[in-house]
């Protein structure tokens, strides 16, 4: 096996990796670290920041972080083209939404989270409520971007944007609803019915729902 890729059950972005990895068809070893202490410290070798995901290629002895990066290499790996337009416009869009879905729903998402459970203190129920205004701001800004008709998030192929978008956006939903935005609502939908991101999610299963809110009733 010369991949391994070590995440959490429940990091959006090692989901968004596990998913390119299936999407790909690239077989690999996951690595799930869930507090075992022995685990733990075989991750902390290969993590510098002690961040998910990271990806070892063990036969090109390569170590590789930031999931964005991670899915580049992999598409390359693959063949290329597949998750990666090679169209550099349809390239440009699928960086482009990635990095909105990245920073605005994730980087809010994750703040929402560490504060509710107390990880930074006392929860700021000011930082929350900025943050849970963010992430509006970003479902506004997809929804509008979805305008087009684009099946996926950056065109008519599944790409980098939805690999980032499946696990983030599932997530972000149970703390900030969708409310009114059919375009994003679909969307959803479809990441959701997707095999691969289906995959991911089975991998996450056996260690239970850690997510501090409820399932979307929206």
């Amino acid at each position: 096996m010369s991949l391994i890729l070590w995440s959490h059950p429940y990091s959006g972005y090692g989901q968004k990796a596990a998913t390119a990895l299936y999407e790909l068809g690239l077989p690999f070893e996951l690595k799930l670290v869930d507090g075992d202490a022995e685990r733990m410290a075989g991750f902390a070798e290969v993590s510098p920041f002690a961040k998910m995901p990271v990806l070892i290629d063990t036969d090109a002895g390569r170590t590789i972080i930031e999931s964005s990066i991670v899915i580049e290499y992999l598409d390359r790996l693959a063949g290329g083209g597949r998750l990666i337009p090679n169209d550099p416009d349809e390239a440009l869009e699928a960086r482009f939404m990635d990095r909105v879905l990245d920073t605005y729903v994730g980087g809010n998402m994750n703040r929402i989270v560490f504060n509710r459970l107390g990880r930074a203190g006392t929860p700021n129920p000011t930082a929350i409520e900025l943050d849970e205004k963010e992430l509006e701001t970003a479902w506004d800004m997809i929804e509008a971007r979805l305008a087009d008709g684009r099946t996926w998030g950056a065109g008519e192929t599944f790409t980098l944007a939805d690999c980032c978008a499946a696990p983030l956006v599932t997530y972000a939903r149970r703390l900030v609803p969708f409310g009114d935005r059919p375009r994003l609502r679909a969307w959803h939908g479809r990441l959701l019915a997707r095999p691969s991101f289906v995959r991911a999610l089975e991998d996450a299963a056996p260690f239970g729902d850690l997510m501090p809110a409820d399932p979307p009733q929206d």
